[in-house]
């Protein structure tokens, strides 16, 4: 009977088998690289109540933030300080929108590899009401180029990657952007960072109390501006103005020594402002506290942020030719 079958009729059906073969391979190949689970977690941003974080390495939290009605604290070495709402926001924003691009590892063997181990990692704990919503860990970060146009710089764009490990699967995953960045185990990226805040054109008197014989104050009678009753340099005051209505700083310090330089900023329907200044000579730091942020104290060995807040007084002073020209001008 077989003998009867053509040869080409043969090669007929191998072909079909073949095509056939190669369907279902493809097929199955699809179904695997798709069979991971599309949500590594659900975070509700309204629901969280807290987000525990252990640094690498660390068996035990250094830092948790806590939401205490509408607003959010930071526990850590059993001390409490007011968190950015804003960057927790952020935060909150980010946990919603993480979704598996692909799986980098299927099983433990590829864990150190990819930074992923319990040594390696940064662990993140989210609550909803003291129940778990989420836990993974963080580990390696891996930057792609892109091939589209290069930017302005000339450089490519870079895609940022990170690998993360969820409790209970062993298996990899990566995701878009640098999610550590946001879980950093850093304390002072959490905080309020702002040193003063003010709208400039509220401001009618600066009084800067130094040591010594240095202290000046600086006054506003209508649009000029006056440096212990004399002239001042109207460029000079608007640039330092610029550079305080909204000073930030990330440097924190857990005290202060004695306060030895202080400004009072006050103005038309705004609260007065003070804030404090020292050097401390055996540490080599400078410190800065201001109302504007009561629950921190500023303290670096680097000293603009002292030098940006407690001018001096010559800084504000006009040269002797633009002084005559401004007395004409105020006698006109």
């Amino acid at each position: 009977m077989f003998r009867k079958i053509s040869t080409k009729l043969l090669l007929l059906l191998f072909a079909v088998l073949a095509l056939i073969v190669i369907v279902v391979m493809v097929y199955d190949r699809r179904k695997g690289e798709r069979s991971f689970r599309s949500d590594l977690f659900t975070v509700d941003s309204v629901r969280v109540t807290a987000i525990t974080i252990y640094p690498k390495g660390k068996m035990k939290p250094e830092i948790m933030l806590v939401k205490t009605g509408n607003s959010w604290e930071i526990k850590s070495n059993n001390k409490t300080y007011p968190a950015d709402t804003g960057i927790i926001q952020n935060v909150l924003h980010m946990l919603g929108h993480v979704k598996p691009e692909r799986v980098s590892g299927t099983d433990r063997s590829s864990w150190k590899e990819l930074e992923i181990t319990d040594s390696l990692s940064t662990r993140v704990v989210v609550e909803q009401n003291k129940e778990v919503a989420a836990d993974f860990r963080l580990g390696k970060i891996s930057f792609m180029q892109n091939s589209g146009m290069q930017d302005y710089g000339g450089n490519r764009n870079i895609t940022i990657k990170s690998h993360i490990r969820v409790a209970g699967d062993d298996r990899v995953y990566v995701v878009n952007g640098y999610l550590g960045s946001m879980f950093s185990g850093q304390l002072s990226q959490y905080r309020i960072r702002t040193v003063i805040r003010l709208n400039k054109t509220q401001l009618s008197k600066l009084t800067f109390s130094y040591p010594g014989d240095s202290s000046f104050v600086l006054v506003r009678n209508g649009n000029k501006w006056f440096v212990n009753d004399q002239p001042a340099d109207s460029a000079s005051v608007e640039r330092y103005l610029n550079s305080i209505a909204y000073a930030v700083n990330s440097e924190f310090a857990d005290d202060a020594p004695f306060y030895t330089h202080q400004l009072r900023i006050e103005g038309n329907s705004m609260p007065v402002i003070d804030v404090k200044g020292a050097f401390d000579s055996q540490s080599k730091k400078y410190f800065v506290s201001s109302s504007c942020n009561p629950s921190a104290i500023f303290g670096s060995s680097n000293a603009s942020l002292f030098h940006q807040v407690f001018a001096s007084e010559s800084g504000f002073k006009v040269k002797k030719v633009e002084e005559k020209k401004i007395m004409k001008h105020i006698k006109k």
